[in-house]
């Protein structure tokens, strides 16, 4: 009777277990990331990294260490190396400035990852090679990724970087777009200084830069068939983000009399309304290239910023659940959700 019993509440556990609907299956919105693998090197490749080892770690030494000698600060007030020792070709005994290497397999010339794979050989002098590298690597960005245990990474990172050196043309409507967002911003905190010099205001003072980043990225999302953002945030520059006419349009009329005693909701409903600080708005941004508006959302902020992390992710994952019942073969998967977080 015991043994009938047991095997009895086995089954009835495994029917259980069949039926539960689990975190990491569909039943959630949760879609298995598409895998990538960035192709491997060619038998002609690998025998060329053979036969130019000393080459290959000069390469190598300067993708990991370029980082350190970078000029990412243009006052000079960050202590940065002056002279690194890893990014000296003679330390790997290439000292002839002239002589020619067969760079194929070593250093990623073509932006397009198929033509890597090809037999043909690339014939670079070391001064070449050497100033290339430090146009990539020792500018005025810094790129630190060698420390990335997955392969594909690497590869992925260092073809990108090292075959797209020409920069990218600026029109002049992106430059207006771009100016626009650094001066409304430094006006904005100008006025609120001026006019409500003892409000607590958290300014973006010095980091105006956000602002074009932000529209930046909504841009590109919008351009790869992103539908909704969601935005958390802390209360630096949030009302700079959310006064902007090109970004939130949250009406500054509002703010300022929010600012003077006033509440947001109608005196009818007799509530009380949260801080400045607080404040949220939600519009639909339209983007060249974008098939559909944007929809951005910026979330309240909670007394702990930090627990604005899981209330994005949260919202955006039953986004996700929910369009995957409207759309359930669509091919991108569900829309995308972006979860951007400013420190």
């Amino acid at each position: 009777m015991l043994q009938r019993g047991l095997y009895r509440s086995s089954i009835v556990a495994k029917e259980i277990s069949c039926s539960r609907r689990f975190y990491h299956d569909e039943s959630f919105g949760f879609r298995r990331p598409p895998s990538f693998v960035f192709p491997d090197y060619n038998e002609a490749q690998l025998e060329n990294r053979h036969n130019n080892a000393a080459l290959l770690r000069y390469v190598d030494s300067v993708r990991t260490h370029g980082h350190r000698a970078a000029r990412i600060d243009p006052l000079d007030l960050i202590p940065r190396d002056s002279e690194v020792a890893a990014l000296n070709p003679s330390r790997y005994g290439l000292k002839d400035g002239d002589k020619r290497y067969n760079v194929n397999g070593i250093v990623w010339t073509n932006p397009k990852v198929e033509a890597q794979r090809n037999d043909t050989e690339e014939w670079w002098s070391l001064d070449e090679i050497t100033r290339h590298l430090r146009e990539v690597y020792v500018g005025k960005i810094a790129y630190e990724y060698m420390h990335s245990q997955s392969k594909t990474e690497r590869l992925w990172f260092s073809h990108l970087l090292e075959s797209n050196t020409k920069p990218q043309a600026v029109d002049k409507l992106l430059k207006k777009r771009i100016h626009g967002l650094l001066a409304r911003s430094e006006v904005f905190d100008n006025f609120l200084q001026l006019k409500f010099p003892n409000l607590k205001r958290y300014a973006l003072e010095g980091g105006e830069s956000m602002l074009p980043a932000l529209d930046s990225l909504f841009a590109s999302a919008a351009q790869g068939f992103v539908s909704h953002i969601i935005v958390g945030m802390p209360h630096r520059g949030r009302l700079n983000f959310l006064t902007d006419p090109q970004l939130l349009q949250y009406p500054s009329t509002a703010l300022f009399h929010k600012i003077r005693g006033g509440a947001e909701y109608p005196e009818e409903l007799n509530v009380e309304g949260d801080v400045i600080s607080h404040l949220v708005s939600s519009v639909r941004l339209e983007y060249e290239g974008a098939k559909e508006p944007l929809k951005v959302s910026l979330l309240p902020n909670p007394s702990h910023l930090e627990a604005v992390n899981t209330i994005a992710l949260g919202k955006t994952r039953a986004k996700q659940y929910s369009l995957l019942k409207t759309h359930p073969d669509d091919s991108l998967g569900a829309p995308i959700f972006i979860t951007a977080r400013n420190y």
